[in-house]
């Protein structure tokens, strides 16, 4: 009776992780089916990213075969960072890359395999064990310095937004925000102010929504959700009204349920579910953010910045991070706008990029290495935070949205500093609880 109650025990992981297998499958293949059906036939002429249709059947079977590979390291229930952030990786990164892929034989294999290799060591680096005195002894007074430099924080945008004079462009309007946005970056985003701007609104409202929700202060998540909507009438980013969006489906999910799978089938659904909306009703704007601009335009990007530093020399990080001890065209060049004005000469659009494309703009697959190496030491130190007593639905609220823009839209570095990675990693460590915690954040 006992050896078959363990049997039966150890029957549910596996079960759990082949119905994961099957929900991302069914995932890859309605973006298949949605490349199919809607992004070619609306986007194959567009720039400067076109999405021609060109089926080989040994390609297609290959990508498949890539992608199921790959999602074969994510389990169904997951107990760190790393499954969670592998899990969004292969939706998407991995997804669309081998789709694209699959459904288009002008895309050279290349990007796929360096795209898929550096996530696996991403994986295998994050599983080393960071040092105790780095992550799993408590801070003295850490929770109250992380909630209050947070608050500050959110304080301070609150009245520079007013004293700035940004206020004169506030708008709600989602129809109108590429109107208002640059002149109120100009009054808002001042030197290094940009950098606090944007981790006010990608971080420190987020960390403080997570911790009202751990502790189930919910009068008080009313003050903090108007601060973030105040936010988006100031910038204008659609982003800034979907992260607490996502953090509170976050805790409600990943604090209750922590099964992948559902979470994979739901997201094939949706983007069934925008597809009909296209073919039945002939609207295209819901389907254009799901599809193509969530999916396909990052995927398409590292396409097109693996083809530009095919042909082109490398950066070697001299735009910025080594700027002044380097010489030649790219000294200070925004990079993005670089690339972006090469596929629509004289557009002055920025092209970004995650960090499979960055990384190889900057030093090859060296430089993809590199970032793998580094993101993979970062998920291992929010690993720690987490055994440490952090709960795991509060780290991955909290990081998932600057590891997206990691590994979809911004250079590595840039995703470290400008977009609150570096800060989310620092707020989390000064948060994290001691070893004498429980997983539930509880001491024991």
């Amino acid at each position: 009776m006992k050896l078959t109650a363990n049997m039966n025990v150890a029957a549910r992981p596996l079960a759990g992780d082949g119905a994961l297998w099957l929900g991302m499958l069914m995932f890859r293949l309605a973006l298949d089916v949605a490349y199919q059906h809607f992004l070619y036939p609306v986007f194959k002429s567009d720039t400067p990213i076109s999405f021609h249709y060109a089926v080989e059947i040994d390609r297609y079977l290959l990508s498949l075969l890539i992608f199921s590979l790959f999602v074969t390291v994510i389990r169904s229930r997951s107990t760190s960072v790393t499954n969670v952030f592998m899990f969004m990786a292969s939706v998407f990164v991995v997804a669309p890359l081998t789709s694209e892929y699959g459904l288009n034989a002008a895309r050279p294999a290349a990007p796929v395999f360096c795209a898929t290799l550096a996530l696996l060591v991403v994986d295998l680096v994050s599983r080393i064990r960071m040092p105790d005195v780095l992550s799993l002894h408590a801070m003295p007074r850490g929770r109250m310095a992380a909630v209050a430099l947070a608050a500050s924080g959110v304080l301070y945008l609150v009245v520079w937004g007013y004293l700035s004079g940004a206020v004169e462009f506030l708008s709600f309007d989602l129809s109108r925000i590429y109107e208002f946005r640059d002149r109120a970056a100009e009054r808002l985003d001042v030197g290094l102010l940009a950098y606090l701007n944007l981790w006010t609104y990608k971080v420190f409202t987020i960390f403080l929504l997570c911790v009202l929700l751990q502790h189930r202060r919910f009068i008080w998540l009313l003050p903090v959700l108007a601060c973030q909507i105040l936010f988006f009438g100031l910038t204008s980013h659609r982003i800034v009204l979907f992260l607490p969006l996502l953090t509170i489906g976050v805790w409600l999910y990943l604090g209750r349920v922590n099964r992948l799978a559902p979470m994979a089938i739901a997201a094939a659904l949706g983007l069934l579910c925008a597809l009909y909306l296209y073919q039945a009703w002939g609207n295209e704007t819901i389907p254009e953010i799901m599809i193509r601009r969530a999916f396909f335009v990052p995927s398409g990007l590292t396409f097109q910045w693996f083809d530009y530093f095919d042909t082109h020399p490398h950066v070697y990080w001299a735009d910025k991070l080594l700027a002044r001890f380097s010489s030649g065209d790219y000294v200070r060049v925004n990079i993005p706008r670089l690339v972006g004005d090469y596929l629509v000469p004289g557009s002055n659009s920025a092209a970004n990029t995650g960090m499979i494309g960055s990384g190889y703009a900057q030093a090859g697959y060296w430089g993809v290495l590199l970032y793998a190496v580094i993101l993979g030491l970062a998920l291992s130190l929010l690993n720690a935070i987490v055994r440490s007593g952090v709960p795991l639905w509060l780290v991955a609220a909290l990081s998932i949205g600057p590891l997206r823009t990691a590994i979809a839209d911004s250079d590595l570095f840039t995703s470290l500093l400008s977009h609150g990675l570096g800060m989310a990693v620092l707020l989390l460590w000064l948060y994290r609880g001691s070893r004498h915690q429980t997983p539930g954040g509880q001491t024991a």
